[in-house]
C-alpha cells in the first residue's frame, strides 16, 4: 500500500497493534487484501461510480460497518481504523459476509481525508472516539476545528456526521466544537434524539460494555447545511 508521504501528516497517538494475532486474524489479512483501499484508487472517477458513500472512523471490530454494509447493499462503506488487530477482525466478517460494497483503510484516516473529493461522501460516523479526557492531551483529540471544516468539505449537501461518545469530558467538547460552527445544524429536536442510537447505526462492543459499565452513550448528528 503506498501512503502519503509529507511533513504534514499528523503524528498518530496510541497503539498500532495489540496482542499477537491469531492464525485466523492472519489469514483475513492475507485473503482480504482485495478490500484494502489504496491511496491511489481515491480518484474522481471511484467517487462519481457510486451513488451513496458512507465513511465509518475508528470502526473497531466492524460491527457497525460490516452491518450497515449487509443491510444496505445500494450503498458503499468505506472504513478507517489504525489498529491492525481491529483490522484483521473486520475483514473476517467482511470475508464471512461475502460482501462486495466496502473497503477499508489500515491507517490514520487523515492520511487520506484531504484525498476525498468536494461533496463525495454523503455520512460520516465517529463512534466512540479516543476522549483523551486530559487537558494536556486535548489536542490529539481528532475532533478538531480544521478535521470539523475538512468534514464538511467532502460531506454533500445535508449529509450528516454521526458522533457517538459515552465520555462526559468529550460530550461538552462536540457540542462546543459544532456550536462554534455555522455550517452544521445539530438534527436534536427532544432529548430521545441524542439518548438512543440512530436507527442507521448497529450496536458494537464498546457501546455494550459501555452500558455494562453504566455510562450512557450520546449520540449527535449534524447535517450541512
Amino acid at each position: 500500500m503506498r501512503l502519503i508521504l509529507s511533513e504534514e501528516i499528523p503524528r498518530f497517538y496510541g497503539r498500532r497493534k495489540g496482542r499477537k494475532l491469531s492464525r485466523t486474524g492472519i489469514f483475513a489479512i492475507k485473503e482480504g487484501y482485495k478490500f484494502i483501499l489504496e491511496y491511489n484508487t481515491l480518484s474522481e472517477n471511484f467517487f462519481k461510480s457510486k451513488d451513496k458513500i458512507i465513511l465509518e472512523i475508528g470502526f473497531g471490530d466492524g460491527e457497525n460497518l460490516v452491518n450497515s454494509a449487509k443491510k444496505n447493499t445500494d450503498s458503499f462503506y468505506l472504513g478507517a481504523d489504525p489498529f491492525l488487530n481491529a483490522t484483521a477482525k473486520c475483514l473476517k466478517k467482511i470475508l464471512d459476509n461475502n460482501l462486495s460494497n466496502v473497503k477499508i483503510w489500515p491507517d490514520d484516516v487523515r492520511k487520506i481525508i484531504n484525498s476525498f473529493p468536494s461533496k463525495s461522501l454523503s455520512e460520516v460516523k465517529l463512534l466512540f472516539p479516543d476522549p483523551w479526557p486530559k487537558t494536556k492531551h486535548k489536542n490529539r483529540r481528532l475532533l478538531q476545528i480544521e478535521f470539523i471544516n475538512i468534514i464538511y468539505k467532502i460531506l454533500k449537501t445535508e449529509g450528516t456526521f454521526t458522533v457517538a461518545t459515552d465520555h462526559k469530558i468529550l460530550k461538552s467538547w462536540i457540542l462546543e466544537k459544532f456550536q462554534a460552527n455555522s455550517k452544521f445544524e445539530w438534527q436534536a429536536q427532544v432529548s430521545k434524539d441524542w439518548q438512543n442510537r440512530p436507527e442507521d447505526c448497529f450496536q458494537t462492543k464498546y457501546e455494550r460494555k459501555s452500558l455494562e459499565e453504566k455510562r450512557k452513550p450520546t449520540w449527535f448528528v449534524f447535517k450541512k447545511k
